[in-house]
C-alpha cells in the first residue's frame, strides 16, 4: 500500500483541526485511525504484494506518452497561458498560526 508523508506544518495543521472537535468526536476519530493502523499492519504481513498499486491493463509508460503532446503554441506560449490561467483560491485555510 502506498504511503504518504506529511510534512510538519501539514500535520500541525491536523492536529489544530483534531482539537477543534468534541472529545466524543476525538474519541472516534482515533479508534478509526487505530483501527486503519491494524488493518494495514495486517495486510502488509499476509499480502506484502499489495504494498504497490496494480498497474491497469491500458496504462502507458512514460516513453510511450512522450511527445505525444500536439499543440501549435510554443513551450514558452504555453507556460504563459497557463500562467495567465492561474486564479486565486479564495477559501484556502491558513494553518500557521503566526499569521
Amino acid at each position: 500500500m502506498p504511503t504518504l508523508h506529511l510534512s510538519d506544518s501539514l500535520l500541525d495543521g491536523y492536529v489544530a483541526l483534531f482539537d477543534q472537535l468534541g472529545p466524543r468526536d476525538q474519541t472516534t476519530l482515533l479508534n478509526r485511525l487505530k483501527e486503519s493502523i491494524k488493518e494495514n499492519d495486517t495486510t502488509l504481513k499476509n499480502f506484502p504484494e499489495k504494498i504497490f498499486l496494480p498497474e491497469p491493463e491500458n496504462a502507458l509508460s512514460l516513453e510511450e506518452l512522450a511527445g505525444s503532446w500536439e499543440d501549435d503554441r510554443s513551450t514558452e506560449e504555453i507556460i504563459e497561458d497557463l500562467r495567465r490561467s492561474r486564479t486565486p483560491n479564495l477559501d484556502r485555510v491558513n494553518f500557521d498560526e503566526d499569521e
